[in-house]
């Protein structure tokens, strides 16, 4: 039968919480040496270094707490953009930060991806511009991860005017210290 046509695939737990942790691969060396030298002191190589990661990220789990993550993208009002273009302005706030997080938030990144992204979209109707400027430098300065988003004018915005503000994924309480007083969008 072909895929999809009736067909389960049956998926192994321990396995999808090992790929979570980033140590699978080394996992699956253990299984091969295992497999080959059929007597674990032959393995000790790969069982440490197996041992190694799981530790680290236990460490990791416990310093950040996996739900513990979000990211927040602000979005000014005063420019009356239509429903299409915040969520296109949005999109690109996501994937920027994305993008910064994968070289420098490469942790923060991974318990975000894990816990099913959360996202808050906020907005500000005051003194917008200088607002998101000046959250943005507070967001750098708390070493947070954070990102403005320029139109390229194509449609509703003159090019180079200033869109969205997003943070994170960092830390729940970090990033909240900088938005708790912003409005839901």
């Amino acid at each position: 039968m072909s895929p999809g046509h009736g067909t389960t695939e049956i998926t192994d737990p321990v396995e999808e919480m090992l790929k979570k942790t980033g140590c699978i691969e080394l996992h699956y060396k253990v299984q091969e040496c295992m497999a080959e030298a059929q007597d674990w002191r032959k393995c000790q190589e790969h069982v440490g270094d197996f041992k190694k990661c799981m530790q680290e990220y236990t460490k990791q789990k416990q310093h950040m707490n996996v739900g513990d993550t979000k990211m927040v993208i602000i979005v000014r009002t005063d420019l009356k953009m239509g429903q299409g273009k915040i969520a296109t302005q949005c999109a690109h706030a996501a994937v920027s930060l994305c993008n910064l997080a994968s070289k420098s938030f490469k942790n923060e990144l991974k318990w975000w991806l894990s816990c099913g992204q959360p996202k808050i979209v906020l907005r500000v109707s005051e003194n917008c511009e200088e607002t998101l400027k000046l959250l943005y430098e507070q967001a750098k300065a708390n070493k947070l991860n954070a990102c403005l988003i320029y139109d390229a004018g194509r449609t509703q915005i003159e090019q180079g005017t200033l869109t969205t503000l997003g943070i994170g994924p960092n830390s729940k309480e970090d990033v909240d210290k900088l938005t708790k007083n912003f409005k839901l969008l």
